[in-house]
């Protein structure tokens, strides 16, 4: 099994094209968050924030985002769990894809951030 590995910049491109596939029209603003001391790039979750100000709802912009995240909460358990990310390319090979973000933020109209 192959491993493709995608920086955070790349998967925010990913996403950017996602978006414009499921949501024509739609004006959004993709950012990558970085994290800042005191615990520097080494210690702490990278993220992608995704905004806009009109248009589909919180839950139909998390459907098509929430896929590239690396992190999940598990509710039951109170630990953030990796989620895995596997594909099968036509050719039949199955891949592991590991996206550059631990997590994926959404803000959406009428969210109070």
């Amino acid at each position: 099994m192959r491993t493709l590995h995608f920086t955070t910049r790349t998967t925010a491109e990913i996403i950017r094209g996602e978006l414009e596939v499921h949501f024509p029209g739609v004006r959004f603003a993709v950012t990558v968050d970085m994290p800042t001391e005191p615990f520097g790039p080494g210690l702490a979750l990278v993220g992608i924030i995704v905004r806009w100000p009109r248009g589909p709802s919180r839950d139909e912009v998390e459907a098509v985002v929430s896929q590239y995240q690396g992190l999940e909460w598990n509710p039951e358990t109170g630990i953030l769990e990796e989620n895995e990310h596997m594909e099968v390319t036509d050719e039949g090979e199955l891949r592991q894809l590991r996206y550059g973000v631990d997590y994926v933020f959404v803000e959406g109209p009428g969210d109070d951030v």
